[in-house]
């Protein structure tokens, strides 16, 4: 059966075709987005010893990731049960690292002022726990796509590398941009780093679609609603448009005249590309399904 003669169906029709996944949106992106940005952040604010860094990335995920998964959970209380099952899955595990990240990274920050009751030893030996545990936050996202099995689209193993490229990318990104924002100097190999992860990021993305279309019907339905479905504004122009190719020449620019501003412009651009990236690729999720209950179609149309 090809995704050319399969309709999208709705939750509850009678009918064989693919359906769109609806229950990861706005709120499951964004915490994607914040876990990879914040975690990345961390990284690179560790490796360079940026103080501020290491600050701004705990309050992205302890407050924004956190908040987002709050309000998709719906109730509080229930966020501690998400680590039950940290044997067999990658949400659990993710959520003991992120609390691991928050704990030990509160320590490592509390050794930043001088006289602090932290010494330089404990502050470091922290530090170093929560960087273990920032790489796991990094790849945890991708690892919860590709365990998806009924999801063709992501489950693969290319998705933990796309969100660890993407994190570290995020991360570099808003480095230079607090650097750039606290006057502090900026380090040139940053920004021929961020250009590198940007050019890897894009060659990624293809690679994905490529694989997308040579599988199953359901991955070359979910490729084609990217490229050329209602998803194409959000994807092409601006994960792919604004988010990489804008934050190339931005970045090209910022390299030529030591431009701030551009430096400034090309981190807007490129988060604001990275959240869509994730947002495109949830709302594309399809499985080949059989619904029973007839209720009112389903419309591609509001995908977005």
């Amino acid at each position: 059966m090809s995704s050319a003669r399969s309709p999208l169906i709705g939750p509850n029709e009678f009918l064989i075709g693919y359906q769109l996944q609806r229950e990861w949106a706005w709120l499951i992106a964004a915490a994607f987005f914040f876990g990879t940005v914040g975690a990345g952040l961390y990284f690179v604010s560790f490796v360079i010893d940026f103080h501020l860094g290491a600050v701004v990335a705990l309050l992205i995920v302890g407050v924004c990731k956190g908040a987002a998964h709050m309000l998709f959970l719906g109730k509080p209380l229930r966020f501690p049960l998400a680590v039950r099952k940290w044997r067999t899955s990658w949400i659990s595990r993710g959520v003991i690292a992120m609390f691991v990240f928050l704990a030990c990274g509160v320590v490592y920050v509390a050794g930043f002022p001088e006289g602090s009751f932290v010494s330089d030893g404990v502050s470091e030996a922290f530090g170093w726990v929560a960087l273990a545990a920032a790489l796991v936050i990094m790849v945890y996202d991708g690892f919860v796509l590709r365990s998806c099995r009924g999801i063709p689209l992501w489950n693969t193993n290319l998705m933990p590398i796309v969100g660890l490229s993407y994190a570290f990318l995020g991360g570099t990104t808003v480095t230079l941009v607090l650097q750039a924002l606290a006057d502090e100097p900026t380090r040139n190999w940053l920004e021929w780093l961020q250009l590198g992860l940007l050019v890897l990021n894009i060659a990624l993305v293809a690679t994905v679609l490529v694989t997308a279309r040579s599988r199953d019907a359901a991955s070359q339905l979910s490729a084609s609603l990217l490229t050329r479905g209602p998803m194409a504004p959000l994807f092409v122009v601006v994960a792919i448009g604004v988010g990489i190719v804008c934050t190339l020449a931005l970045v090209a620019v910022s390299l030529t005249i030591d431009s701030t501003a551009a430096l400034v412009a090309a981190g807007v651009t490129d988060l604001v590309g990275e959240f869509f990236l994730f947002f495109s690729l949830l709302r594309v999720g399809a499985h080949p399904s059989l619904r029973t209950m007839p209720v009112a179609p389903f419309r591609a149309a509001s995908l977005t």
